[in-house]
């Protein structure tokens, strides 16, 4: 398994503070299976600013420092979407998973369509593909999901919280992740990992849950398959959305991620 999206560098965000903790928050990570993790510090202007040679060099020192920890460690970041980091993305300041051309972005909260669009459009011309983060938590999505179609006809890929298939953020979470999940706009599970106790680095855990939805096959490419075309820089093709009627998983033993 891979996990695209984890706060483990120190010192970085809202994220471990020390080290020792990042070594731990590692070695939980490879005895859940995960053989490679996206360093995700957060990208916010004036609140958590991590330019991309510190997230290189410091992704660089926790490989180092985890010699006895058999996991892949690739230079990322989370990236809140503004003009400010739209720009910084055009000048290369800032991250984008591995180097490629897949970007995990954050919506504002309750994000305004227009700008957004603007920014996927914005994204598109600068060659990058975006990942965005947690919509699932998103408080525009909560209250109308139709929101992420658009953004996922732009060629937007959906990253969607291990813990929010297993109600850590709430049942209103929850059924919208799951919601998500039957109307195949779900590309990525990752953890979104910040420490050792309540969100921590596992995805297996949420993997079966998924897996009794829509498959073994699909579930485990959501943290196997999609994730490591993203970390090599391949093309996604994802599934075409659906609107199903009514709550029912039908589409089980369909392709996903061909």
């Amino acid at each position: 398994m891979y996990d695209l999206h984890a706060h483990i560098l120190p010192g970085t965000d809202d994220g471990p503070r020390e080290m020792e903790e990042s070594l731990q928050m590692l070695k939980l990570a490879a005895a859940d299976g995960i053989k490679g993790i996206a360093m995700t510090p957060h990208v916010i202007p004036g609140r958590h600013d991590n330019p991309k040679e510190k997230v290189i060099k410091l992704t660089a020192e926790l490989q180092a420092r985890a010699d006895d920890v058999e996991i892949e460690l690739y230079p990322a970041s989370e990236i809140a979407l503004s003009e400010e980091t739209l720009a910084g993305l055009k000048s290369g300041s800032y991250c984008t998973i591995n180097g490629s051309r897949y970007v995990l972005t954050e919506l504002p909260p309750l994000f305004d369509s227009e700008k957004i669009y603007e920014a996927m459009h914005s994204l598109r011309e600068m060659g990058l593909v975006p990942l965005i983060a947690h919509p699932e938590r998103n408080p525009r999505a909560l209250k109308d999901v139709e929101c992420l179609y658009e953004l996922v006809s732009m060629g937007a890929l959906m990253q969607v919280t291990a813990g929010s298939f297993l109600g850590i953020f709430g049942d209103d979470v929850r059924k919208l992740a799951v919601s998500m999940l039957e109307r195949r706009l779900v590309h990525v599970i990752a953890s979104d990992a910040h420490d050792n106790g309540p969100r921590p680095p596992v995805l297996s855990t949420a993997v079966k849950e998924v897996a009794k939805l829509v498959g073994e096959r699909a579930a485990r490419a959501m943290v196997s398959a999609v994730p490591e075309k993203i970390l090599k820089d391949e093309p996604v093709k994802p599934p075409e959305p659906v609107h199903p009627k009514k709550s029912l998983f039908f589409f089980s033993d369909l392709p996903f991620f061909d």
